[in-house]
């Protein structure tokens, strides 16, 4: 789980966050979105610790981090890329090797072990980030558009990817995103920021188990509507 507290964050003058809180459960899906610049990237930073900050924030037990791009080492193997995150954490080289296997095999990249990053398309290499973020045994994954630039046969590969890693870890996840389409597929919940300071303006649960979300287009419309009219308003 997650617990933020108090939150404040500032950029010189500029107070983006002040006295913000926010909690995710355990296993929960927590979609954060708003306009550009509203401070969802600001958000996630300051959970990972990458931006001066007061207040609180608790509860995980680690973070994994999926940025925008994929930030894979040009040098490094796709499986390389996934040890260079998780291998301190192994006394023997050959278990961390065997987990990044199994998490290249969970994305559908048997085979690529040993393909260098330039040698992968943009789907493949955002697969193995996915990998590297799922190998990583952290309590909380946080994702910023990560399937940001991939095309909609991709998109929902990698959202079908998401969804079997996740099911299978201990984590909770915060996703910022600006597609609501991928809002109501991932989420359990989604929160909309606005303001300045920036807070939540609006909440809303997806409490349709996703196999019935899938089949129930009036259920997903009405909810991507109530997202979309929030964040316009926001």
């Amino acid at each position: 789980m997650l617990e933020i507290r108090n939150l404040c964050v500032n950029y010189g003058e500029k107070t983006v966050f002040k006295d913000f809180s926010l909690s995710v459960g355990d296993k929960e899906i927590l979609c954060v979105m708003g306009k550009s610049g509203c401070g969802k990237t600001t958000l996630l930073n300051a959970i990972a610790g990458l931006v001066p900050h007061s207040g609180e924030i608790s509860g995980a037990d680690g973070v994994s981090y999926m940025f925008q791009e994929d930030r894979l080492i040009p040098s490094l193997t796709a499986m390389s890329n996934v040890t260079f995150a998780t291998a301190h954490l192994y006394k023997d080289k050959k278990e961390a090797e065997k987990t990044a296997i199994e998490s290249l095999k969970a994305v559908g990249l048997e085979g690529f072990e040993n393909r260098y990053p330039h040698t992968l398309s943009g789907g493949q290499a955002a697969r193995v980030s996915l990998a590297r973020a799922f190998a990583y045994p952290s309590g909380l994954l946080i994702t910023d558009e990560p399937f940001k630039g991939l095309d909609i046969a991709t998109t929902d590969l990698m959202e079908k990817y998401f969804l079997e890693l996740f099911s299978n870890s201990r984590k909770c996840a915060v996703i910022v995103s600006h597609s609501v389409e991928e809002a109501v597929n991932l989420a359990d919940r989604v929160v909309v920021l606005g303001g300045s300071p920036c807070d939540v303006v609006f909440e809303t649960a997806l409490d349709m188990p996703r196999p019935e979300r899938e089949k129930n287009a009036a259920y997903t419309a009405e909810k991507a509507a109530e997202i979309k009219a929030a964040i316009i308003a926001s």
